[in-house]
């Protein structure tokens, strides 16, 4: 490690930084002036200070600020006054952007580049933008100090890189992804490839779950468990049990019960601290550390020297238990992060991309005015101003900003809206849009509960935001993705975007933390409904008889019970699907046979009068021919479906979202990503079938009409991302360009 950096991390000082400075910044110009003026009395600060300026090509200027905290600094402690800070400093001077480190007496430090972006030549339209390294000598360190380590600070181009998520990502990737395919290989127990690499998989979410876990002092307060976990099963000289005795008994029985009760760890000799622990460990449940069927009943298990291996790899960065918001990106091991690495690692020969934060963000904002346009009378320029509030405007913008003025009948229109919005992706990948939607959905009610005009009952039971997220996830957000896999890493987002608000007395709840997800993101080919060799042709639905809708209400219910792990076994309700479906198949063939039967029992006149029939009535003859061999097809085809239900699941949109599509017609919104590969290149994920008979089955879809599938959009209705921009207000154009 580079002395200087080093020096940095262990003993943080204005001297520190400025040396390190003069050897990343060759135009690094030192002078301290006072900042304290920039305080507010109510500020976490008690001293801020300018120690240098650094000079950049074009004239451009990069201020670097020290600010000490009057408390102790943490991974989430005063950001948004730090930022707030930062801004207000920047807003001051000329310049293009801010280095600004905020410390605390023990040493710990938030290193942030704080950028400014012009739009137009006026200083007073510009937005402010936050990367930043949380340091702890206590702590390890790697990403800022493979970063810092190869930062060249000349150009703003060069410092941009270094606090760059993609480029911090595409190292933490290069390390990764030999330490899976490395594990990925040494699974023991099977030689099914496929199967290997899922094990490897669920193992990995589980380690980097349990890494947040234990960062937020939930196991035993011990931020370092896991690793003093695998020491103490080291001193006993046991040999590849580690998985078997030591882990096994964590996953499936210390996390997935009540704290209290004592955990049946077989022959491991844990010492009675770790007993305590796990005995004591919170209730998180909510399928993670559920023993997943195929998988985790294989007796599969992995040697002691590679998961070693991968816990020194992992634990030399540091977890951040926060997602990433599109004003502030923390560059350490965070939900965010994840995505992309397991994004990257196992579909990008799909042609999966993940999506950008400032994408993702902006596609959800937009969608949902454009719903909320579509479904109010609520004017859209208040609706723009609610959703578009750029954080960090120059001052005369702040001043300028409004919010949407709604009346306090509006707010309650536009809560109830939002709280029962339906959502879906239906190419969810890793659970990019979903995340971007709850949190996007979470500030926006957050907004007008504490509105000072919003209504008084309403106020008196807005929800914390672990309710309001927890809610959110389970009413209005759902997605589909083709690979098994995606929908694991999808699922451990949303429940790290819900672990993150958790109170800290939750870790000793009787009941489990984290709900269960199996319904809300399901894996299955959201474009092509197949089964028995044939597209599920439903163009709307034939009429339900009234046990069949009951079927359905009772199908809504228990996928909720699910949910809220009020049961705990998915396999029956995915059975009552399959009765569902059966039952909504009998509907559609009792409807043909109707037709079928009026068709042939229609009295012909020729046949009555021995009349030669008129050209008018051949016409009418062959049409009615023509329709009841079709319908003899269709029928034939349903009656094969219904038998393959037997040995196939297939994924049919109005089944798997049942309590959506019979309830509410279909989703309010669909949002994401198509695949990025040109058209030829687009084969059956699941392989199985050939590519020209995939074409053929995405073509029979898209003959069907697809946008029968969603309610309250068609094809004239999708948003084009171009004409928004055109309809958007003037002022918040500007903003949306970024």
């Amino acid at each position: 490690m580079n002395p200087h950096i080093q020096n940095l991390i262990q003993g943080f000082s204005h001297e520190q930084l400025a040396n390190f400075l003069r050897l990343k910044a060759p135009s690094f110009r030192p002078g301290r002036i006072s900042l304290n003026d920039f305080l507010k009395q109510d500020d976490a600060f008690d001293r801020a200070e300018q120690i240098g300026l650094i000079g950049l090509p074009k004239a451009q200027t990069v201020i670097v600020g020290v600010v000490r905290a009057k408390d102790e600094i943490t991974a989430r402690s005063s950001k948004r006054k730090q930022y707030e800070l930062a801004k207000r400093i920047l807003k001051a001077g000329n310049h293009n952007a801010g280095l600004f480190a905020f410390y605390d007496s023990a040493g710990r430090f938030r290193l942030s580049l704080v950028t400014v972006t012009y739009h137009g030549t006026h200083r007073e339209f510009s937005t402010f933008r936050r990367y930043t390294f949380f340091v702890d000598p206590a702590l390890p360190n790697k990403t800022f100090v493979q970063q810092m380590g190869r930062a060249n600070f000349s150009s703003l181009a060069g410092i941009l890189e270094t606090f760059s998520l993609e480029a911090v990502s595409d190292e933490f990737y290069k390390e990764f992804k030999p330490k899976f395919d490395a594990l990925a290989e040494a699974v023991q127990g099977t030689e099914d490839t496929a199967l290997q690499q899922d094990f490897a998989l669920l193992f990995s979410i589980r380690i980097i779950f349990l890494g947040f876990v234990q960062k937020k002092g939930w196991l035993g307060g011990n931020i370092s468990f896991l690793q003093d976990f695998g020491v103490e099963y080291r001193d006993t000289g046991s040999v590849d049990a580690f998985y078997r005795e030591w882990l096994q008994p964590l996953f499936f029985e210390a996390l997935n019960s009540p704290p209290g009760r004592k955990v049946a760890y077989r022959h491991a000799p844990f010492s009675e601290a770790t007993q305590t622990v796990l005995q004591m460990a919170p209730y998180l449940n909510g399928e993670l550390f559920k023993r997943k069927r195929g998988v985790d009943d294989q007796g599969l298990w992995l040697p002691d020297h590679l998961i070693g291996d991968f816990f020194d790899f992992l634990f030399q960065y540091n977890f951040t238990v926060e997602e990433n918001e599109l004003y502030d990106e923390e560059l350490e091991l965070n939900p965010e992060f994840l995505g992309i690495i397991f994004e990257r690692i196992t579909n990008m020969d799909q042609g999966a991309v993940y999506t950008p934060r400032v994408e993702v963000d902006m596609m959800c904002r937009l969608a949902l005015v454009k719903w909320l346009e579509q479904t109010t009378n609520i004017e859209k320029e208040d609706l723009y101003h609610l959703f578009f509030r750029e954080a960090g405007m120059g001052k005369a913008y702040d001043e300028y900003q409004k919010q949407g003025d709604f009346s306090p009948a509006e707010i309650r229109n536009l809560i109830e809206r939002l709280e029962s919005v339906t959502v879906c992706d239906p190419a969810a990948g890793s659970g990019a849009f979903e995340v971007g939607m709850l949190q996007m959905l979470e500030q926006v009610l957050d907004n007008l509960y504490s509105r000072n005009n919003a209504p008084k009952d309403l106020k008196a039971k807005a929800p914390t935001p672990f309710k309001r997220k927890k809610a959110i996830i389970a009413n209005s957000l759902y997605g589909v993705e083709v690979k098994r896999w995606a929908v694991w890493i999808n699922h451990l987002r949303l429940w790290l975007t819900l672990f993150v608000d958790m109170p800290d007395d939750f870790k000793n709840s009787f009941e489990p933390l984290l709900p269960n997800l199996t319904f809300k993101v399901r894996a299955g080919d959201s474009l092509v409904q197949r089964i028995g060799g044939k597209t599920f042709p439903l163009r709307g639905h034939a009429s339900l008889p009234p046990n069949t809708k009951r079927k359905i209400t009772l199908l809504k219910q228990k996928k909720r019970d699910f949910f809220y792990n009020q049961s705990n076994d998915y396999q029956p309700i995915e059975q009552e699907e399959l009765a569902v479906f059966r039952a909504i198949l009998d509907a559609e063939i009792e409807a043909r046979r109707k037709e079928l039967r009026q068709l042939q029992q229609a009295p012909r006149a020729q046949a009555l009068f021995d009349l030669q029939p008129t050209e008018k009535e051949k016409r009418a003859e062959q049409a009615a021919q023509k329709r009841i061999a079709q319908l003899e097809t269709e029928i034939a085809d349903m009656e094969a479906q219904k038998r393959s239900l037997k040995d196939e699941r297939p994924f049919i949109w109005s089944i798997e979202f049942a309590e959506i599509f019979f309830d509410r017609g279909g989703f309010d919104i669909i949002i994401g990503n198509p695949p990025y590969v040109r058209q030829e290149s687009i084969t059956d994920p699941n392989g199985m079938l050939t590519p020209q008979a995939y074409k053929e089955a995405l073509l029979e879809m898209v003959r069907l009409d697809f946008s029968d599938y969603f309610a309250n959009w068609t094809f004239d209705k999708i948003i084009d991302i171009n004409a928004m921009f055109e309809e958007t207000p003037q002022r918040d154009k500007r903003h949306s360009r970024k």
